[in-house]
């Protein structure tokens, strides 16, 4: 089950005919417990599609150095593994993430992606989500409880927001079972 407080449309646009489900992992980068994952899967299996993964590599990401992208390339090597087990293809492209999310959405009756922090990451999901002509729905993966729901305001100590956190943790600590793809139909 992936609590509707993690899930955010980003446009305004239907789901199309497409030919699959298309989620750009971003800040994501696992297969376990990835709720936008997920809900790709589950999406794509209600739509008797399958689920494309797609993550872009650029050349300019801020601070990103050599060790950084060994240390990622060895951990999209592993699940890029562990999808194809689950019947799921992986796609890596040598493209600024959000230009490869845009060309591949084109054939995807709706793309999901997770949600990042990061400045750069912010305006990419942005830049896709006005050039999509399908939905882009974010999902949050990388917290316990969406930040949304701990407090409406910044929070400046932790005093203040851990009793906040504590009160809405059980609802959102609840395990889920992976999803194995319904449909196979190789991409190309």
């Amino acid at each position: 089950m992936i609590q509707k407080e993690r899930i955010k449309v980003l446009n305004k646009k239907g789901v199309k005919k497409g030919a699959y489900v298309l989620y750009w992992m971003q800040a994501s980068q696992r297969d376990e417990y990835n709720h936008a994952l997920e809900y790709a899967i589950i999406t794509a299996n209600e739509l008797h599609q399958q689920t494309i993964v797609f993550f872009g590599i650029t050349d300019h990401f801020p601070e990103g150095n050599e060790r950084h992208y060994t240390f990622m390339w060895e951990g999209l090597r592993e699940v890029k593994q562990s999808l194809e087990q689950r019947g799921i293809q992986m796609v890596i492209l040598h493209k600024s993430p959000e230009l490869g999310a845009v060309q591949l959405a084109k054939r995807a009756s709706l793309a999901v992606v997770d949600r990042g922090y990061l400045k750069i990451q912010k305006k990419w999901r942005n830049d896709a989500a006005e050039q999509m002509d399908c939905p882009l729905i974010q999902v949050e993966s990388d917290v316990i409880v969406p930040v949304e729901e701990v407090s409406p305001k910044e929070e400046y100590a932790a005093a203040t927001i851990r009793s906040k956190i504590h009160k809405k943790v059980k609802p959102f600590s609840c395990p889920f079972e992976a999803e194995r793809s319904r449909c196979r139909i190789p991409f190309s």
